[in-house]
């Protein structure tokens, strides 16, 4: 089979009704999300481990947190960390660092504590949203390296009530089938 367009041949696998060519948005992230929570409130924004939200809810819970991060002091062009995995959380605090006018700087939570010091020591961000289990980590940190604020996610009691939720429906639907 020959590519239709040997300088893109990836696009012979696009699903039917997938356009090759998009315009690209000229608003910013926070503007382009701030704009599906108008246009679409009751939609699925995300999904994770059986848990919806929609857009409504999202664009709260970024509300919520922009004014928290606010109330902290971070402002346009402050740094903040994050230092969380890929979760609902993640998200929001992605977006609401944006909604400030404030400036991400991710981080892999599975890094090392010397792999981490190093990342703060180049950006110097004083505020940090971050993961329960490595909230120590970052508090160890020299003098020189200190923050001022971390936002402490307990990610783990999230998960495991959502686990909990996934397991105990496919059982309630078989025994109300019996």
């Amino acid at each position: 089979m020959t590519a239709t367009d040997p300088q893109r041949p990836w696009l012979d696998s696009y699903a039917p009704g997938v356009p090759h060519e998009i315009d690209l948005p000229t608003t910013s992230l926070a503007d382009l999300i701030a704009e599906s929570v108008r246009t679409y409130p009751q939609n699925v924004a995300i999904e994770f481990f059986g848990r919806e939200t929609t857009y409504a809810e999202l664009g709260d819970q970024i509300e919520r947190a922009a004014e928290g991060l606010r109330r902290l002091g971070v402002k346009k062009g402050d740094t903040v960390a994050l230092v969380l995995p890929n979760c609902p959380q993640h998200v929001v605090a992605f977006y609401a660092v944006l909604r400030l006018g404030a400036i991400v700087i991710e981080h892999n939570p599975l890094y090392t504590p010397r792999e981490l010091r190093h990342q703060f020591e180049d950006h110097g961000a004083k505020v940090v949203i971050a993961w329960d289990k490595v909230v120590a980590t970052i508090q160890a940190f020299p003098a020189d390296v200190a923050v001022d604020a971390i936002v402490s996610i307990d990610m783990t009691r999230a998960i495991v009530e959502r686990i909990a939720i996934v397991r105990a429906v496919p059982e309630a639907v078989t025994a109300r089938a019996s």
